[in-house]
């Protein structure tokens, strides 16, 4: 997938439903969220999990760094693509980014932005790769998601420690497409912040461009 249609996904999916636990990926298909980040897996269960959210008609993204039982490499990469068939990957980790997107996967690099020292070398490293999108992390930092948002012309999505509707419109506000949440009760509130990202856009056209 190309970014395009990357930004196109996450323009209709506000809420990103985040799961760390095998059991929740119940929940989050029965959810109003379209993606699903997986934020588990492992050789026994990757791809029954990929399925399942693939059958639902909706989007399944893998952390390939929290994936247990198999290779962080090329091989590993290509054959996620062509055997589990995920819609994307998310990673920290710049090479296994540049693996992907060479095998037209969606990609979505993580960036932990601790202290300006890791700002600096994160956004330069995403402004080199340049992943489809990236999750800025923590994400409830207004000023960190405009300066994120100034530096590079990626889609951004905020992650870490967001529970409530308050909070997701406080970080659209600032600039971010769409807010990943493991909290399942946030999850429900998926239609009413699309609403509000759809008026928000439209009332502040060029803040998410």
């Amino acid at each position: 997938m190309t970014t395009k249609k990357c930004l196109h996904l996450l323009e209709k999916n506000p809420i990103i439903a985040a799961i760390r636990d095998p059991k929740d990926i119940y929940d989050a298909v029965a959810s109003p969220c379209q993606i699903v980040f997986l934020l588990t897996g492992n050789i026994y269960n990757l791809k029954t999990m990929i399925d399942y959210i693939n059958v639902a008609g909706k989007y399944a993204f893998v952390h390939l760094d929290l994936l247990k039982g198999y290779g962080q490499d090329h091989y590993f990469v290509k054959y996620l693509k062509e055997e589990l068939h995920p819609t994307g990957v998310i990673s920290t980790r710049n090479s296994l980014i540049t693996i992907a997107k060479r095998e037209n996967l969606m990609t979505i690099q993580r960036l932990f932005l601790l202290d300006s020292s890791a700002m600096d070398v994160t956004i330069n490293a995403a402004r080199k790769i340049k992943p489809d999108a990236v999750e800025v992390l923590p994400g409830l930092v207004s000023k960190v998601i405009r300066k994120v948002n100034a530096e590079l012309s990626i889609p951004i999505i905020t992650g870490g420690f967001i529970e409530t509707e308050e909070e997701v419109k406080s970080c659209i506000q600032a600039g971010s497409i769409s807010s990943s949440t493991s909290y399942k009760p946030l999850w429900e509130k998926f239609d009413a912040v699309k609403i509000f990202r759809e008026n928000f856009v439209k009332q502040n056209d060029s803040v998410l461009k």
